[in-house]
């Protein structure tokens, strides 16, 4: 089991393109056949901040935040690099960003079936708000979730 204690969160560089890309991929094609292409457009045109580990890119997530209302476009860690806490921190950073750009309130969508997902939500404060049947290109259904940033 690999250890979170070396983890760095950076913002995204132009070098992380294939990472993004290959990530997307490994972690969302269940939900979409285009999921690469889909995780690189969003990544170039919101938030993206990149966990790394020696050098090495090792987890994603992206947030859109548009005046008081962010949302956690994406969050991905690589499967070796999984269940070590660094989902958690990629969480607290994307919430950090946000509040810091003036976000009252992240919200997001997860798919119903990702149970570690939204434990990962559910136990750093986020609360359900809506179930979306045939939700993602591949038709299963997801969990609109949100909390405040603010008290």
């Amino acid at each position: 089991m690999r250890s979170p204690a070396s983890v760095v969160i950076r913002r995204r560089h132009a070098s992380d393109e294939a990472f993004i890309a290959d990530l997307g991929r490994e972690a969302f094609t269940e939900y979409s056949p285009s999921a690469s292409g889909q995780t690189a457009h969003m990544a170039s045109t919101a938030d993206t901040l990149v966990a790394e580990r020696d050098g090495e890119p090792i987890g994603l997530v992206i947030v859109d935040v548009r005046g008081e209302h962010a949302h956690l476009a994406a969050i991905a860690v690589r499967t070796d690099f999984r269940g070590v806490g660094i989902g958690r921190s990629l969480l607290a950073a994307a919430e950090a960003s946000a509040r810091a750009r003036g976000a009252r309130e992240m919200g997001l969508v997860t798919a119903e079936a990702n149970l570690a997902a939204s434990e990962l939500f559910l136990r750093n404060g986020y609360r359900r708000r809506r179930r979306h049947a045939r939700y993602y290109a591949r038709g299963q259904p997801a969990i609109e979730m949100w909390k405040p940033l603010v008290p």
